[in-house]
């Protein structure tokens, strides 16, 4: 199993920093995030950014694997997410290891990136002893970045849609950029503090403000997303077939004691734009009930949330994203 990914390397002499490693989300690989890396010395922090399987470097998956995602039974969408987590994690077992980290590592999960962060973590009592006791000594912190409903397993309210990827007039060609504008740009929405799903905008982007791509040449938007990769997939893990099988997973890695007590000394931060789609915001409050609910039992710290900012703040403001990325390391 091979993960291609990219390294700023140690930040200078400094013997002790903290290294980001970054799971990209849908269609969107780890290129997206290049803004962020010539930021990385400056703050004395070194930043990893991870390709999943089927993206461009990373070993691609197999036709029974991609039959399964499909069209398999839920036994088998179990073992498909299940091994995906056990895969992250030996990968960034491996990465520590091979690139001889210090131990202060955030594993970060960006969007559709969340569910396979969260398989990870999941995974723990199932890997060998070394790799256990290696990933609870150097992961610090865990950063839930963006977390879309359909990645966090949860079932869409009435007022939700994603049509660039579900809607039937759509044609199959026209999903991956279609969906593309959507999610690059900006949502208005009513009153936050409510809670309230009616106040969440899922459909119609601010006409005043350009979607972040708007301006970059085809040339270079094509070193950044693989529309073809996720058809494939990442966007059947947002089917109704797979709703169940993240849930579960949520609730293992975030809300089972013996599963957090394995992470014991780790801790989990979520961060989010406020200009998101409401599918963001949407499985953030259910995070925070959830959260209520432990009472302590399973704690996860909410950065607020990052004010004018879309899902892909990254790349309009990496400064700014560099600097919550950061604080959510201090909680």
């Amino acid at each position: 199993m091979q993960f291609f990914f990219t390294d700023t390397g140690a930040p200078g002499i400094v013997d002790e920093y903290t290294t980001f490693i970054l799971v990209h989300g849908h269609s969107y690989h780890s290129a997206v995030f290049q803004k962020l890396l010539p930021l990385a010395a400056a703050r004395s922090v070194r930043i990893i950014c991870l390709n999943r399987r089927e993206y461009p470097g990373s070993t691609p998956h197999t036709a029974e694997e991609l039959r399964a995602y499909v069209s398999g039974s839920d036994q088998e969408h179990i073992a498909l997410v299940d091994e995906a987590g056990v895969d992250l994690a030996l990968a960034v077992d491996g990465i520590i290891q091979q690139c001889r980290l210090p131990a202060a590592v955030t594993l970060s999960g960006w969007s559709l990136g969340n569910t396979f962060v969260l398989a990870a973590m999941a995974s723990i009592l199932s890997l060998s002893s070394e790799t256990q006791n290696r990933l609870q000594s150097f992961i610090k912190t865990i950063i839930l970045w963006d977390p879309p409903l359909g990645a966090m397993g949860l079932s869409k309210p009435p007022q939700a849609h994603v049509p660039a990827l579900h809607g039937e007039s759509i044609t199959p060609a026209a999903r991956g950029p279609a969906f593309g504008k959507w999610v690059t740009s900006y949502f208005i929405h009513g009153d936050l503090s409510t809670h309230d799903p009616d106040q969440l905008n899922f459909r119609h982007p601010d006409p005043s403000r350009k979607d972040t791509y708007a301006d970059v040449p085809p040339d270079e938007l094509r070193n950044i997303v693989d529309f073809s990769a996720s058809a494939r997939c990442d966007t059947i893990l947002s089917d109704p077939a797979f709703t169940s099988v993240l849930s579960a997973v949520v609730e293992k890695a975030l809300f089972n004691s013996r599963i957090r007590a394995a992470w014991n000394g780790t801790e989990v931060a979520c961060l989010y734009a406020q200009e998101n789609p409401g599918t963001v915001h949407f499985a953030v409050w259910d995070l925070e009930r959830r959260a209520e609910a432990a009472e302590g039992n399973a704690p996860i710290t909410f950065r607020p949330a990052i004010e004018g900012a879309n899902h892909f703040v990254m790349w309009e403001d990496p400064n700014l994203t560099l600097d919550e990325l950061i604080a959510c390391t201090k909680a």
